[in-house]
């Protein structure tokens, strides 16, 4: 296969895929490990992909701007709350439980019903609905980030870092399986780091469109902590040991 023909393919395969392996490149091309890491070095300079550690994704994947709250509440809104109402189930009243900001974490708070639990949240939105709810809740503090309705900042920092969470339910704008869990925004990205590390159970909630999909900043790695989606994620997530098919699974 000519030079050209062998990269034209690779950027249909990869943008079909939205992302695809070194090994599976090779193997689909018949094209050794060394001609592949050639071309995805010339396409990645080209600005047509963008190479990763193991292979390559979509430029149409690479998220690199926040929506809005308004913008994802109503979006795969029957995932979300399959998704949620799994998550819920899994607090107990003896949990101290951290719930990040998020849509889908949002989606899960009228499904909790430990009484007893104590909830920790850096989203003035969920603080305000747990509250109505009659739960005990603590807000971070910090910087109020009005479009995802985040509290981020070094105040939201030092407090998360003090404390220890039993549970724990996170958002995630992009999950590979090269770059792990990411969100656009450093500062939040960063918020999100310490509170996951601070989790002895930690819980990633995410429809489908997440999949595949790489933003900035890179929060944890795709082997730590829970995935929980449903059946519409794409197969090699399902497949993977640490995710949960929430429409899969008896809820008791």
């Amino acid at each position: 296969m000519l030079n050209e023909e062998r990269k034209r393919k690779i950027l249909e395969i990869t943008n079909e895929r939205r992302s695809v392996s070194l090994n599976e490149l090779m193997e689909l091309l018949d094209a050794s490990q060394s001609t592949i890491r050639r071309d995805l070095n010339e396409l990645h300079q080209s600005k047509l992909l963008k190479k990763v550690h193991g292979g390559a994704v979509s430029l149409t994947d690479i998220l690199t701007q926040d929506e809005t709250v308004l913008q994802r509440q109503d979006l795969n809104r029957e995932s979300k709350t399959v998704i949620a109402r799994y998550a819920a189930s899994l607090v107990k009243d003896s949990d101290v439980v951290y719930i990040d900001a998020g849509t889908t974490t949002g989606e899960m708070l009228q499904y909790l019903t430990s009484v007893h639990a104590v909830y920790i949240t850096n989203c003035i939105s969920h603080a305000r609905i747990l509250a109505d709810f009659g739960h005990r809740v603590y807000v971070t503090g910090g910087v109020l980030k009005t479009k995802t309705e985040a509290l981020v900042g070094s105040d939201t920092y030092k407090y998360i870092e003090n404390m220890n969470f039993t549970i724990g339910f996170f958002g995630s704008n992009g999950i590979s399986i090269e770059e792990g869990f990411t969100t656009p925004d450093p500062q939040e990205g960063e918020i999100k780091r310490i509170a996951y590390s601070h989790c002895n159970e930690k819980y990633i909630l995410a429809d489908a469109s997440k999949f595949n999909v790489i933003s900035t900043y890179c929060f944890a790695k795709i082997d730590q902590g829970f995935i929980v989606t449903d059946s519409k994620a794409p197969k090699k997530y399902k497949d993977l040991h640490n995710t949960v098919i929430a429409d899969l699974v008896e809820i008791q």
